[in-house]
């Protein structure tokens, strides 16, 4: 990401430490960023007390992480279009005063990897009620991902549910009998029947349902639009409305929904963003 000046005046930002007449700093995370990742923000200054920022209309929270030091995530969906986006941003300082800066990055589009197979015709064929219920299904999803709880409730690094190896990565495009689908929305991890999955930060239970697809489903609800959803359990271990610990057991690995073997599907929305959760592990492990 560059700031809105001159790309040489951006790296000097960057690379120089805060001095005692520099109150006020915003550090992007690089210059670029593709589809599908996620960009961390940093504000820094002399008394700051409150950041807000804005991405067109959308508000992205800013949380402190040590004095003087604010962090903000940005979720670039898998399906952006590629171009330019602006981050608006304002500081409130303890004397009253009011700072602002802004923020421009580039979106570059990602080569996802492509898998091309055919299935029976009655593969896909639903009747009416399993179309309906397909349907009511991703509504439901869909405000859930437009719902923001104020503040948040996860703290450090997000982990990985499970240990395992990726089996579909993130945004693979999958052609069935010729025809396009929607891309992959999450990483699935491969591990045997059973295995234990564990949450990959603090949260609340919003989702512990079964449906069509997913199979067996939970959904945590981080706080502040991050959301992140663990498909095809075995089994669970929590009740809807659970406050639930970093690392704390949530269900087993199964094979529930539409699914040809066990493996967990893990997935991620960041202010109702698609993004890859490692790169949500990578950038909320990333130092100050």
């Amino acid at each position: 990401m560059k700031l809105y000046v001159p790309v040489f005046l951006v790296s000097w930002l960057c690379a120089q430490p805060l001095r005692a007449d520099q109150t006020f700093r915003v550090m992007p995370q690089s210059a670029e960023i593709l589809q599908g990742e996620v960009l961390r923000v940093i504000v820094s200054g002399q008394g700051l007390t409150e950041i807000t920022a804005l991405l067109g209309a959308q508000a992205i929270p800013f949380f402190p992480i040590q004095e003087g030091v604010y962090a903000g995530f940005i979720g670039i969906d898998l399906e952006q279009k590629p171009g330019a986006v602006r981050v608006e941003i304002k500081a409130l300082k303890t004397a009253g005063e009011m700072e602002q800066g802004l923020v421009d990055f580039r979106v570059k589009e990602k080569r996802f990897v492509e898998e091309r197979f055919s299935v029976p015709p009655s593969f896909d064929r639903f009747d009416e009620t399993t179309r309906k219920r397909i349907e009511d299904e991703q509504k439901r999803l869909e405000r859930l991902w437009k719902s923001v709880t104020p503040g948040r409730l996860w703290a450090g690094p997000f982990e990985l549910p499970v240990k395992g190896e990726v089996g579909s990565p993130f945004g693979l495009r999958r052609v069935i009998n010729g025809l396009p689908r929607s891309p992959h929305t999450g990483v699935d991890l491969k591990a045997p029947l059973g295995t234990e999955i564990v949450a990959a930060n603090h949260g609340k239970v919003v989702v512990r349902d079964e449906f069509f697809f997913g199979g067996k489903t939970v959904v945590l609800d981080h706080g502040a639009g991050l959301y992140t959803m663990y498909l095809h359990l075995n089994d669970f271990r929590v009740t809807d409305g659970l406050l639930v610990r970093k690392g704390e057991l949530i269900g087993w690995v199964g094979m529930t929904g539409r699914v040809t073997g066990p493996h967990l599907h893990w997935g991620v929305r960041l202010l109702g963003a698609r993004v890859d959760p490692l790169e949500l592990v990578k950038a909320t492990g990333m130092q100050p």
